[in-house]
């Protein structure tokens, strides 16, 4: 105070008037206006000399006409300080301090001048600030020349030096008025003006918007000026085009900021790695925080001089002014800090999880395949990438809480004890008696919250298998059953969910209560200690406590966060600590030598490896890949740096285009790729396809038949071009003449070169091979060339096992799913609560104002505050002196006291009762929502057609059931029940501040509207980039799904280093997304606290002006300052869950899309069916016509034939020519596009899809097993008594086998993975075994056993299914000789139908050919039945 009083020549008791003598006083003018103006020009004209300089050649004359301004400007300046200097008058130090600021200033922004003429902006007006800083020293200018104007000796010539100042002074408006025309006209012509920078968002161009660089190429904040960066204005361009509508594709967004870009992580200790990478960066911006937090107690000390100064009359109007700036600018930088401390971090986050994601993502493709196998499902770790992930990253917004918010309470403690002494350590006792209560809540919520995760894995996991076996699932009517299955999982998570929820609600109420308890317990013991309960200390303890709460509040849910991540993070850990695939230590360097030997093969072979079901022919080929562990011996192969081609049993098909799953990354070679397409026998079948090899293949080849996707799978093997080719029973799939042709012409043929290892049954090809390799209980039994005697012994032998992812609609379906009366009941709880609330406001300043207004001198014990959102009374509080008094007794209390008193405190009882009731309401409307969007969507799903899976993936289909159910169930909840908070309260204080302050609505309502413009402009993009997120984070989860099951191929052709750049280049598509909406975010944020930065110093003026009139009442006021001066807060706040609630109500229209838009099967029933039916087993097909899609090629065409009852039918034809269809039409997965199907006489499309399936029995091509017994596996519904489960596998031959493994009750696995693929078909068979159906369809059912086994299995069937109609799917000729009649298929049409013998007697008969031609299928008996020998 002395000091200004010093510099300015003032008054002590008034040191810095802002008015005097009818105007604005020089030390005003001269401190604020000049040296504070000046200061903000050259602080943010030095952001721009830094700017990168790219020219030489001259600027427009533009930019020289403002250079020579503000040099001209400078050097005025300096002539003023010279005539100051020469003057010498008292207050000559406030005027060298101006002119020193403003020459500093000019001097800088002509340096920044300089550097942005030769910059990217040199083409442009220059960054729109220049104009706002060349603006604001004006008002200086101004007042300076009315000074002087005012002043006659400014005009009297016998001053000269007096004189010379006025004429220096209007001197200085000629060069700004230059500087501003400079500005407006560049002098250059329209059409020579080019954009030249992809961040020029804060520049006015002079062309229009329509050339505008495209976004999808402009780098996200690289190069942005320091203003740019602060309000988001490199944001606009991209802001601009959503409104548009034009944001539809992820490339049409920014590219991110470089040191943004994605990277992976590849150490182990992931905690150490993070500290390391992002770890100094992240620590600073606690700087920040800090900045913000003591920002935060300006602003509640500045309310308690501004109310000190309204309760004194006749104070200075000086005083008041400076309060009002002092609200302004602590208000200002607060939010400028606050919100870009959010940022900041929200990159940190977007760095950490590209590093959690890329490190899981390798982690995965070099663990050792034994390891991730045993130790973790397909869903789990998904989980580890989606929720795990977001946990963990969700961190580093606690972190920096954990020590602001003990920082925060220290300060409020220490407050606190200097306005009601040690009076607070007994409120401050019951909040710390309730931090034990709080430690159990947490711990229970840690508890649920793993045993819920739990649940969600093996939910996941039984979801994942579902997907994948969905096809079977329809095939043996079994959606109720897995219905029940997976609802049986989401009823334990949801009973853990329940109780989180409940507990949470619990804590909401506990803390929400807890300031009722402080405050009187405080109050009662300041009386009792004998000190005077004044109206103002009412008021300061009330603010002090509720900046007590907020950290005891907010601290358990920071703490609960940071346990949450910890729980993540040790998930991640354990994934990430399994062993890699040392492939060198697997390996050896050094040739063996003889006698180490177990199998060794020559380069340039071809070796056959046979063997009986679960010999370990598919071993073999994984311990050569490295993918098992080696226990013992020596594996050497020559040349493995290469890689393997391999083709697996079970065919990996990539969710791609037919050229793309052949290529596999490699280079289009237009002569090789198509003679690999011929030697593959994928020619027809590529002919047929609507787009060629263009057309794209579903996730897992779901729209191919199990021969194309074999021969997929081997054509992108030998694409390759590798020296080792492994082939595990490519040929099984496959019908004996395309057998053939791949044998000639690509094993034999185009691969004759390579070393082959060639797994399979079909003996025929034995003779082929250099090499033959038989193997019996995973050992080698013998080797050599002439091994067929050996081969034909061996196959009667017992079997071994072998391990081998918004409109009104959206809101309305949350609002059915919560249900109509409950969500009218919580918002009639929320709206109670807070009218509670703001009566009891209201009725705390009415009594202060009668206590003032009377004169009161007496004690006055003060009840509590009764809101759990003390925030609203301000997070500071007023100081006075603590004054001493004699003790009141309570029985000497006041009437009035009393009365007041009562009121006051039923009114607090009432919010305490109202914020339990809304608290728990919320808990469960959340936890039915949850439930209900869950059984929507599960039973929309589970009956969608398999039209719908064909061609959809399966990631985004699960992202639904992990991502976007967790969001409905967990973060939804939470970020509404804040958002309704914040709109509840923030009506009720602008209801309050309205009442208390009228003039209010003055700035009021065009505040209104600008937050309305605001908002529409920001929600079109905000809405599209949070779309966008959803759309791009579903191939990152798909991606990953498709590599954990290829990991064998990815592995063995050596493309894991490409599969983790396509990882990184989707995850960077999403992280682009995610980036830019949090930027969107963060640019409405700063807005919104703008707006509350204007109501703030609003408020602070007004009521320093109408205290100048006398017309105010200081306890409205008093409150209506309290509730201003959070209001910046609450809008972000309010911006902020709104955003969150938006987001993750995605999740519900994405939920709700599948829920309602989804193309479903017929659920209808006929009730005039009898049960029997059909009793017969009469099949008919009339004029069938079927196509999978509009626009694909006919699947049948024309398809009639007559299947009598107990016929065996045998159907042929190649692959790809209508076998699979007929059976799909049969069971209605495909309806027919004309004609019918008959059983019994009855049309099929008249039988309720349950019935029909129900009555049909089906042996299906892929072998689909779920995780869980062998008994569930049999009969999942619970039918039939062990014995004669045991029965039916000692008939197929599986007895030794399951006996084996534990018997009845013991685990497949997932997907079966505890069996091999032959003991998975034979498990099928049984299933089929079981059934009392009277149709029998067998499809490729014993493709991959060996023929011994078959044969076994075809008397079988001949036994069981003696008096059944069975349909017949073979590529095994042999399998379907003795078939009644043989229906053979090509082109979806029916070629040949007729009874074996007939057929092999035509000349022309494609099923003669198929057996190998006349003379190769001898009969050998014409008695009775016709048999055939192969």
């Amino acid at each position: 105070i002395e000091l200004i009083s010093g510099l300015c020549h003032t008054d002590t008791l008034d040191p810095f008037p802002v008015w005097r003598d009818g105007a604005i006083s020089p030390c005003f003018n001269q401190l604020v206006l000049g040296a504070l103006a000046h200061t903000v020009v050259a602080v943010f004209s030095a952001c721009y000399l830094s700017a990168q300089s790219l020219l030489r050649s001259s600027p427009p004359c533009g930019w020289g006409l403002r250079l020579v301004s503000a040099l001209l400007v400078a050097l005025f300046f300096v002539g003023d300080l010279v005539l100051v200097a020469l003057l010498h008058r008292g207050d000559m130090y406030l005027d060298v301090l101006a002119d020193g600021c403003a020459i500093l200033s000019w001097l800088v922004h002509f340096g920044a001048l300089l550097v942005l003429q030769r910059s990217i902006h040199r083409r442009t007006r220059g960054p729109s600030l220049l104009l706002l800083l060349v603006l604001l020293p004006i008002p200086n200018l101004v007042v300076t020349l009315l000074a002087y104007a005012q002043d006659t000796t400014y005009l009297d010539l016998a001053e000269p030096l007096r004189v010379a100042r006025l004429v220096l002074a209007a001197a200085r408006g000629l060069p700004l008025l230059v500087y501003l025309l400079a500005f407006a006209a560049p002098c250059v012509g329209e059409g020579s003006y080019t954009s030249m920078s992809v961040n020029d968002a804060d520049s006015s161009l002079l062309i229009p918007e329509s050339s505008y660089q495209e976004t999808g190429a402009m780098v996200a904040e690289d190069g942005s000026g320091c203003i740019s960066r602060l309000l988001y204005l490199w944001l606009n361009p991209l802001l601009r085009r959503g409104r548009r509508g034009e944001l539809e594709r992820p490339c049409d967004v920014y590219l991110l900021p470089r040191r943004l870009r994605t990277s992976a992580v590849l150490e182990v200790g992931l905690l150490k790695v993070l500290h390391k990478a992002f770890g100094l960066r992240y620590y600073l911006l606690g700087v920040l925080k800090l900045a913000g937090n003591m920002l935060g107690f300006a602003g509640p000390l500045l309310l308690s001089s501004l109310v000190t100064y309204m309760e004194e009359e006749g104070a200075p109007f000086s005083r008041g002014a400076w309060c009002a700036t002092g609200l302004f600018f602590s208000t200002l930088f607060s939010a400028l800090i606050r919100n870009l401390f959010v940022f900041e971090v929200s990159k940190v986050s977007l760095s950490a999880r590209a590093a959690l994601v890329s490190s899981i993502y390798g982690k995965a493709l070099r663990v050792n395949g034994g390891g991730l196998a045993a130790r973790f499902t397909l869903g789990e770790v998904v989980n580890f990438m989606s929720t795990d992930t977001d946990r963990v990253v969700n961190f580093f917004n606690s972190f920096h809480e954990m020590w602001s918010l003990p920082f925060q309470f220290s300060i409020a403690l220490y407050l606190l004890y200097l306005q009601v002494g040690v009076a607070f350590l007994g409120g401050l006792g019951v909040a710390l008696l309730l931090v034990p209560l709080n430690k159990v809540l947490a711990s229970k919520i840690m508890e649920n919250n793993k045993h819920m995760l739990t649940h969600k894995d093996s939910r996941v996991k039984l979801m994942t298998e579902v997907l994948f076996g969905i096809r079977v699932i329809k095939f043996y009517n079994w959606e109720a059953y897995f219905a029940q299955k997976i609802a049986a999982c989401r009823r334990q998570e949801l009973s853990h969910l329940k109780a989180i929820k409940y507990l949470d609600a619990l804590c909401v109420y506990t803390w929400g209560a807890l300031p009722v308890v402080i405050s009187i317990i405080t109050f009662v013991t300041y009386v009792l200690l004998g000190h005077e309960l004044t109206a103002a200390k009412v008021f300061t303890t009330l603010a002090l406590v509720g900046m007590l709460i907020l950290p005891l509040n907010s601290f358990p849910w920071v703490l609960n966060g940071t346990l949450e991540a910890k729980v993540s993070l040790d998930r991640i850990q354990r994934f990430l600590k399994l062993p890699n695939q040392d492939l060198d230590a697997y390996f050896s360097h050094d040739h063996p030598t003889e006698g180490d030997t177990g199998s060794e093969t020559e380069s340039t072979k071809g070796i056959v490896v046979v063997g009986k079901v679960g010999c370990g022919k598919s071993s073999l080929l994984a311990a050569i890949t490295g993918e098992l562990n080696r226990r013992a011996g020596v594996v050497y192969v020559q040349g493995r740096e290469n890689g393997f081609g391999l083709a697996a049993q079970e065919p990996w098909i990539q969710h791609a285009t037919v050229r793309d799953n052949i290529l596999f990354g490699r280079d289009y070679n237009s002569s090789f790729y198509q003679a690999v397409v011929e030697a593959c026998a994928l020619t027809d079948d590529i002919n047929i396809l609507p787009n060629g090899d263009r057309t794209e293949v579903g996730e897992n080849g779901v729209n191919l038949s199990g021969g194309q996707k074999a021969r997929l799978a081997l054509a992108r093997a030998v694409y390759m071009e590798k020296d080792i080719f492994l082939l595990d029973d490519p040929l099984a799939a496959v019908d004996t003449d395309v057998a053939h042709h791949l044998m000639e012409r690509c094993i034999m043929g185009i691969l004759r070169s390579k070393t082959r290892i060639l797994c399979t049954h079909r003996i025929e090809f034995v003779d082929k091979a250099d090499v033959v390799i038989l193997m019996d209980n995973g050992t080698i039994i013998k080797t050599g060339s002439e091994l067929w005697p050996y081969v034909e012994s061996s196959l009667s032998g017992e079997e071994q096992k072998a391990v081998g992812g918004l409109a009104w609609k959206v809101y309305h379906a949350y609002w059915r799913a919560v249900g109509g009366a409950l969500a009218v009941s919580i918002l009639l709880s929320l709206l109670l609560m807070q009218a509670s609330k703001n009566v009891s406001d209201w009725w705390l300043s009415h009594w202060i104002s009668n206590l003032k207004n009377n004169g009161s001198a007496q004690s006055v014990l003060m009840p509590a505050y009764s809101s759990p959102h003390m925030l609203l009374f301000s997070p500071g509080g007023l100081m006075y002196p603590v004054s001493i008094m004699e003790t009141t007794p309570f029985a000497n209390m006041s009437s009035e006291v009393k009365f007041y008193l009562t009121v006051y405190g039923s009114i607090a009882g009432a919010n305490t009762i109202f914020t339990a009731i809304r608290a728990f309401l919320f808990a469960y409307g959340g936890i039915r929502a949850a439930s209900v969007v869950h059984n929507r969507l599960l039973d929309t799903v589970l009956k969608a057609t398999v039209t719908f899976f064909d061609t959809t993936p399966l990631g985004r289909v699960l992202n639904r059931f992990s991502s976007d159910l967790y969001s409905v169930d967990d973060t939804l909840p939470f970020f509404l029940n804040i958002l309704l908070a914040n709109i509840f309260g923030l009506l009720g204080m602008l209801v309050v501040m309205s009442y208390g302050l009228p003039w209010v609505l003055v700035p009021l309502l065009p505040l209104g509207l600008l937050y309305h413009c605001t908002q529409r402009f920001y929600r079109h993009t905000s809405r599209d980039l949070k779309r966008l997120c959803s759309l791009t984070l579903s191939p990152v989860y798909s991606h990953f799904s498709e590599t954990l099951s290829g990991l064998g191929t990815i592995r063995a052709s050596s493309s894991a280093s490409r599969f983790e750049e396509e990882n990184e280049r989707r995850l960077e598509q999403n992280q682009r997304c995610l980036f830019l909406s949090n930027a969107a975010m963060q640019w409405l944020d700063i807005r919104l606290q703008m707006i509350g930065v204007v109501v703030v110093t609003g408020i602070g003026v007004i009521a320093v002006v109408q205290h100048q009139f006398k017309s105010i009442d200081p306890g409205l006021v008093g409150l209506s300052l309290s509730y201003a001066l959070s209001i910046t807060g609450l809008l972000s706040g309010l911006i902020f869950s709104f955003t969150q609630t938006e987001m993750q109500l995605v999740s519900v229209e994405r939920t709700e899309e599948y829920s309602t838009t989804l193309p479903t099967e017929p659920q209808h029933s006929n009730p005039q069916v009898p049960t029997s039916w059909p009793e017969q087993g009469w099949v008919e097909f009339r004029g069938a016509v079927l196509s999978y899609r509009e626009g694909l090629p006919n699947a049948l065409d024309g398809v009639s034939l007559v299947v009598r009852p107990g016929e065996k039918v045998g159907v042929v034809g190649r692959t790809g020519s209508g076998k699979s269809t007929l059976f799909l039409a049969l069971f209605r997965m495909v309806e027919l596009n004309q004609g019918q199907i008959l059983l019994d006489g009855v049309d099929t499309r008249q039988v309720g899809l349950a019935q029909l399936r129900s009555k049909l029995a089906i042996i299906p091509q892929d072998p689909f097993m779920f995780s869980g017994t062998v008994r569930e596996n049999l009969d999942p519904c619970g039918r039939h008594p062990d014995p004669q489960l045991l029965e039916v596998l000692e008939h197929c031959h599986l007895s030794p086998v399951i006996n084996r493994i534990g018997g009845l009750g013991a685990e497949v696995g997932e997907r079966g993975k505890s069996l091999s693929l032959g003991q998975r078909q034979l498990l099928c068979l049984a299933r089929a075994l079981l059934t009392e159906a009277n149709i029998l369809c067998i499809d490729e059912a014993t493709a991959s056993v060996d023929q011994k086994t078959d044969k076994l299995l075809q008397q079988t069937i001949r036994e069981k299914f003696q008096d059944k109609t069975v349909l017949t799917i073979a590529h095994r000729i042999n399998t379907i000789l003795d078939s009644d009649r043989v229906l053979v298929m090509h082109s979806g049409k029916v070629v040949e139908f007729d009874t074996p013998a007939d057929l092999c007697q035509r000349d022309d008969s494609i099923f003669c050919k198929l057996v190998g031609g006349r003379g190769e299928a001898v009969v050998v008996g014409l008695g009775g039945p016709v048999q055939w020998r192969w």
